[in-house]
């Protein structure tokens, strides 16, 4: 009897990018999929209302109710909601958990395992063990709203997320990258072999674990410049503190030497691709989502505004930090950086699939194609959109990006649009507390 999987998420104002990362995780064979939804004010119900008419293992339920309790304890609010949905998998007899947040995606190597044959494949003859994934961040797109690209860059990171079994596995505490396990459980990590944590930091790989595997969690933390500003104003899951200057800096296909990437095998990704944008014109959800699409937009600007006020306080060095990287990047000193190396991605053999992640040294900027080097400084500005320029070479005419008219016609709209309406209906909580 086939296992089964549940993936699992708290998502706060991730209406325009739920559809995507649902469809992703059913694509890759998750039998049920639950989504918490947290402080939103965009259409995220409304998304997963028209999927579950269509696909009714995905579910979602608010979590606002944990607001009630002491500050102390709402400020947990992710890792209550990962107990609640723990101890809920166990009585649906779920028989493997995977915690993620809405930027991040498990994915196959070769883009065409489904996670039961992975898990198959990687505790074979072994009693099973939790999972653990790193994190492949991806470099930031250039258009906003740009989904999976295959040819994407990415950078590997020690974080990691974990793929529970449920069964037979003491689990002491749930925590947001992996949980804290019994003395006799061994997590190993995608490739089979046990996995190796930071000593300080026991949610972490160790530096000798970071490499490529079959199977890993591609992190869009960046996604677009646009977006990665917008960021800011959304604020954590777990707290209701307004701003979120949790990143140093915004790293793209632009101002880093990419030295990863993920050529996926064509055909494969082709499929994904296309069953892709088949599920989102089934459940209409262009027509859900446009207006937080513009939203998004419109709290960029505002982000760029809010940032400008903060050089001017004690939060001066985190603004910095979070502005580097992108066309609004101050630089301290008042110097502009050298630009960053730039590397020209590798060229496939005709016919070959490449199953590890290819790699190529960083060459001096002089050598490529100027648009790709770091941007210069420049002072804060009013934000507005940005110029279509093409991307870098790629060695394939798959890897190119397709183009996005939507995100850029709704950018240039951006400025002409109505403040944004809350579309969430009044819960039980609101009137409790008398919340309008």
């Amino acid at each position: 009897m086939k296992p089964l999987f549940k993936v699992c998420a708290v998502a706060k104002d991730e209406g325009p990018y739920l559809a995507e990362w649902v469809f992703h995780h059913l694509h890759f064979g998750f039998d049920l999929i639950h989504v918490y939804i947290n402080r939103t004010s965009d259409a995220s119900s409304a998304v997963l209302e028209r999927i579950n008419r269509s696909h009714p293992q995905v579910t979602f339920e608010f979590i606002d109710w944990v607001d009630l309790c002491d500050p102390a304890v709402s400020a947990k609010l992710q890792t209550i909601a990962y107990a609640r949905e723990l101890d809920r998998s166990r009585q649906q007899h779920v028989d493997w958990l995977l915690f993620l947040d809405i930027d991040e995606f498990w994915t196959p190597n070769d883009f065409s395992t489904t996670v039961d044959r992975f898990v198959a494949t990687t505790c074979r003859d072994r009693k099973p063990a939790p999972i653990c994934h790193l994190w492949h961040c991806e470099l930031g797109q250039h258009a906003p709203f740009t989904p999976l690209q295959r040819g994407a860059g990415y950078e590997m990171s020690s974080h990691l997320k974990t793929l529970i079994p449920l069964e037979g596995v003491e689990i002491k505490h749930v925590r947001v990258h992996h949980p804290i396990f019994g003395k006799s459980v061994v997590p190993m990590g995608a490739d089979g072999t046990p996995m190796v944590f930071n000593e300080k930091q026991p949610e972490l790989a160790d530096s000798t674990a970071i490499r490529p595997m079959s199977a890993y969690v591609i992190h869009r933390m960046y996604r677009s410049e646009q977006e990665y500003m917008a960021m800011m104003l959304r604020g954590r899951p777990s707290q209701r503190k307004q701003l979120k200057l949790n990143r140093p800096g915004y790293r793209s296909h632009r101002n880093v030497s990419v030295r990863h990437r993920f050529f996926w095998p064509e055909e494969p990704f082709r499929d994904y691709d296309l069953a892709r944008r088949r599920f989102l014109e089934a459940n209409d959800i262009d027509s859900i989502i446009s207006q937080d699409r513009r939203a998004i937009l419109k709290r960029a600007g505002l982000a760029v505004s809010m940032i400008k006020e903060l050089l001017e306080t004690p939060d001066r060095d985190r603004a910095i930090a979070f502005l580097r990287g992108t066309r609004h990047a101050v630089v301290a000193s008042g110097e502009a950086p050298a630009p960053a190396p730039v590397a020209i991605p590798p060229v496939a053999s005709e016919g070959q699939l490449p199953t590890q992640s290819a790699q190529t040294e960083p060459v001096q900027p002089e050598t490529v194609q100027s648009e790709l080097a770091q941007p210069e400084p420049v002072e804060i500005e009013a934000m507005r959109p940005e110029p279509a320029q093409p991307e870098a070479s790629q060695p394939d005419s798959a890897l190119s990006e397709p183009a996005q008219p939507e995100p850029i016609q709704a950018e240039r709209d951006a400025e002409r649009l109505p403040p944004v309406e809350t579309r969430r209906r009044r819960s039980w909580f609101a009137a409790l507390v008398g919340r309008s």
